[in-house]
């Protein structure tokens, strides 16, 4: 009798940051968040990253603040370089993992704070929201399902923030100075 087979082991690493392009330096596996980069004496230069699972936040500085720069499962989870991620510099100081919603991805868009004003409903990758919905600003919005990232730029292009489910009153609750939004995307996580 053959004995039944063993059940496959999760993999420990979920995401890993490289010093150098192409997946070459020093690296770091991680699977949970991380504060500050340094105190795992990995330097604050990342020019690559390789997702195992999930979908991460990569942070300009310490304790999840600056610019944000996201990796997911989009483009295989394989970012050889630093612009894949549309940074400029490949200064990263913290990083953190998005907390996965299993509920169809769904949000939101108001024109003024407060969720109020003209109200879009947004259900899938939108590359161009002026084309498809004669929008360029979004004062609020509600994340009802999934994780999402808006792009300042159309084409997924620019400064972009990742928003987790829960309601954002205004651009502030989301990191920006304005609410000029040019394109949004579903964060993939498989």
């Amino acid at each position: 009798m053959t004995p039944p087979p063993l059940p496959k082991k999760a993999q420990p690493l979920e995401v890993t940051l490289f010093e150098q392009r192409n997946f070459a330096g020093r690296r770091l596996d991680l699977s949970s968040d991380c504060q500050k980069l340094s105190d795992k004496n990995f330097p604050e230069r990342c020019n690559s990253v390789q997702v195992e699972s999930g979908a991460w936040i990569g942070y300009e500085h310490d304790n999840f603040r600056g610019r944000q720069y996201l990796w997911d499962m989009s483009e295989r989870g394989e970012y050889n370089c630093y612009d894949k991620w549309c940074a400029q510099v490949d200064h990263i100081s913290s990083v953190r993992g998005i907390k996965q919603d299993n509920n169809p991805p769904r949000a939101q868009l108001f024109e003024k704070g407060g969720f109020s004003g003209k109200k879009t409903e947004i259900q899938d990758d939108i590359p161009n929201l002026m084309t498809r919905h004669s929008l360029n600003r979004a004062a609020s919005i509600r994340v009802l399902g999934g994780a999402w990232v808006i792009y300042q730029e159309p084409n997924y292009r620019g400064p972009h923030y990742i928003l987790e489910k829960r309601d954002f009153n205004n651009s502030a609750d989301w990191g920006c100075q304005n609410s000029t939004i040019g394109s949004m995307r579903r964060v993939r996580f498989a």
